[in-house]
């Protein structure tokens, strides 16, 4: 049994990783992480937000390394189901549009998703 690092952002137990998020059912925009306050884009009320699977693949939209004890790269990714979100990135010479998809990375028996090309 898998343990999410961030519990409820997605299901550790799936083969690869899908985030979970909230979709308007009134404009269709996909929310990740899931809004529970109502639309921000068309202002319907949250009775109108549903759950729904995000799928973790997009194109990368910015990134910056991070040079501490263990050096990160850091990245925006548009993804393909329409937010942008920040999430680490496991790619050696990552460029701006580069498509990319998660993978589950453990570590101390918790895993999350990490992107890579």
């Amino acid at each position: 049994m898998r343990t999410a690092a961030h519990p409820g952002l997605y299901d550790p137990e799936a083969e690869y990783p899908t985030l979970t998020g909230t979709r308007c059912a009134r404009c269709e925009r996909v929310y990740f992480p899931p809004l529970a306050i109502g639309c921000e884009a068309c202002g319907a009320p949250e009775e109108q937000l549903r759950p729904c699977p995000v799928a973790a693949r997009g194109r990368i939209h910015a990134f910056a390394r991070v040079h501490r004890e263990t050096p990160f790269t850091i990245a925006e990714i548009q993804l393909d189901d329409g937010p942008l979100i920040r999430a680490l990135l496991d790619v050696p010479d990552p460029r701006i549009g580069d498509l990319v998809h998660a993978v589950w990375s453990a570590d101390d028996g918790e895993v999350e998703p990490v992107f890579r090309a």
